[in-house]
Formats: structure tokens, sequence, C-alpha cells
């Protein structure tokens, strides 16, 4: 019986080692995570935030310029309508004229004779 017992103890040995070499193996994974996730916060406030915040003035400053300039000629264009009340509404008769020729196609009050 001396051998199985030998046998059982060698099992119970081999068991605890695994169970330890697994414990070591997570904790070891566990500090790499938390290495890893410590690097990333840190890269991320190193780098992407101010770059995002670079990012965003810069795209708040084109839609202010862009907002300007519509409303620099939103201005011209009122000016210019109260100098030439006249023709502005003969321009816009014009335009409405060519863009409803151009939307409404051939068509007749009257059908043709189609003799």
């Amino acid at each position: 019986m001396s051998a199985a017992n030998d046998m059982s103890n060698d099992a119970r040995r081999l068991k605890e080692q695994a169970a330890a070499s697994a414990d070591r193996v997570t904790t070891d994974a566990q500090e790499e995570l938390a290495k890893l996730r410590a690097q990333v916060e840190r890269l991320m406030q190193e780098r992407v935030t101010p770059a995002l915040a670079g990012a965003a003035d810069q795209v708040q400053d084109y839609a202010t310029r862009a907002r300007e300039a519509v409303e620099d000629r939103a201005d011209a264009l009122s000016d210019t309508v109260r100098e030439k009340p006249l023709m502005a509404v003969a321009i816009a008769a014009v335009g409405g004229y060519l863009i409803g020729r151009l939307m409404g196609g051939n068509t007749y009050v009257y059908p043709r004779d189609r003799h």
C-alpha cells in the first residue's frame, strides 16, 4: 500500500503545485493588465486628450469663420436688394421663370390640335 500512498501523495503535490502555478499566472496576468491599463491612461492624458482638444478648437474656429462668411454675404445681398429693389424683383422673376422651365418641362394649359 505504500506505493499507492506515494502515488496519492504525488498526485496531491502535483495538484497543489498546479493550483499554486495557476494562482501565480493569474496574479501575474492581473499585474500586467494593471500596468497596461496605467500606460493606456497615461497615453490618453498625454497625447490623445490634447490632440482632441486641439481638433475641437480648430473645428470651432472653422465653424465661426463659416458663420461669419454667411452672415457677411447675407448682409451684402440685403444691402443690394435695399439699394436696387426693382432689379432684385426682376432677377427673382427671371430666375423663377428659368427654374420653372427647367423643372416643368413642356406643359401647356391648352392641348394642341393633333390634326
